[in-house]
């Protein structure tokens, strides 16, 4: 049985705790048959793009990705060993869409399936409410989907490339089953680190995350920060939000922080040899499409302010999104020499 299976059949004997414990959410979006997951008509194809071969770039580029195919474009050649066995290649790396996120507010929706497959009586339903403290700042809950979906290696594209992911589509994590996200006192006991990042002083330094995130950059070192969505701790499924689709953004990204955390994120060495697992992740290495309600134009680097990207994603009474991860690829493609 793979690590995330087993991470999942784990939570799922602490489901009921949530579901008895929490009480009644607002009445949930419904739950559409008509969004099972179309890798063809789904995904912006043109998000795999720059790819660099050899140090020569193909496709446009913005500012986050000029900074991560220098990583490629420093030293187009490489050598990896494995045992015996050493390969000589050059460096490709891509965009490469690896996951998908769901962020829904009726629990059990599993939107790449079409199909509510967990009815829970009315409990763990998302909500939305004001909070009167005077600054007109409104609070979301949703629960988050996170699925293993290697597109390319479902479309059967790329398969000679040495570092195509090939474990073929899973459900890795819901959130029903986790009391944790269900309540940030809960996951602030789990996960008490994050009560170092609860402060003023780490507060400021996310206002220079959120700037930099405006211009298309990314400050890795500041893994507490998601730009202008928020911050990553509390890992729960509440978050405050101004625009409901960076909202929606925002727990995507929180999601993908999560799986680090429970050990269940790698990404590609920079020599392109292997993957490394990341506790803590590299947030320029991610970008998100939205894919539902609404088709997204581009994908936006981690923590890009909604008023630059989300205008018009909101269809009027749905209130379950979708988004494909895209994942930075760096890959060591050439032959095995003796």
């Amino acid at each position: 049985m793979s690590r995330r299976n087993t991470l999942l059949l784990a939570a799922l004997g602490l489901a009921w705790i949530g579901v008895i414990a929490l009480p009644d959410r607002a009445h949930a979006s419904k739950c559409e048959a008509g969004t099972v997951f179309n890798p063809i008509t789904k995904v912006r194809w043109t998000c795999i793009f720059p790819i660099t071969i050899g140090g020569v770039r193909v496709g446009s580029y913005d500012k986050l990705d000029k900074e991560l195919d220098a990583q490629s474009a420093s030293k187009p050649l490489c050598a990896c060993r494995k045992g015996l066995e050493v390969t000589l290649g050059i460096k490709v790396s891509y965009w490469s869409p690896n996951r998908m996120i769901d962020v829904v507010t009726e629990p059990g929706c599993m939107m790449a399936l079409g199909a509510d497959i967990m009815p829970t009586g009315g409990k763990l339903q998302g909500s939305q409410s004001s909070i009167a403290d005077g600054t007109q700042t409104r609070k979301m809950f949703a629960q988050m989907h996170y699925y293993i979906s290697p597109v390319w290696a479902m479309l059967d594209m790329f398969t000679d490339l040495p570092c195509l992911e090939n474990d073929g589509f899973d459900v890795a994590l819901i959130t029903e089953v986790l009391p944790t996200w269900q309540s940030a006192t809960l996951g602030a006991i789990i996960q008490p680190e994050g009560i170092l990042f609860g402060n003023p002083a780490a507060g400021l330094a996310c206002m220079g995350d959120s700037a930099a995130a405006a211009t298309g950059k990314v400050i890795d070192p500041l893994f507490w920060c998601m730009g202008s969505w928020g911050a990553t701790y509390p890992i729960a499924g509440d978050i405050h939000f101004g625009d409901s689709v960076e909202a929606w953004a925002g727990l995507a990204a929180r999601g993908t922080f999560m799986m680090g955390r429970l050990g269940a994120l790698t990404i590609s060495s920079a020599d392109g040899c292997s993957f490394i697992p990341q506790p803590i992740w590299t947030k320029s290495r991610y970008k998100l499409q939205l894919m539902e309600p609404v088709k997204g134009g581009k994908c936006v680097n981690i923590g890009r302010p909604g008023a630059l990207w989300s205008s018009a994603k909101h269809a009027p009474g749905k209130d379950n999104a979708q988004f494909m991860l895209f994942e930075k690829v760096i890959c060591c493609a050439g032959i095995s020499a003796p």
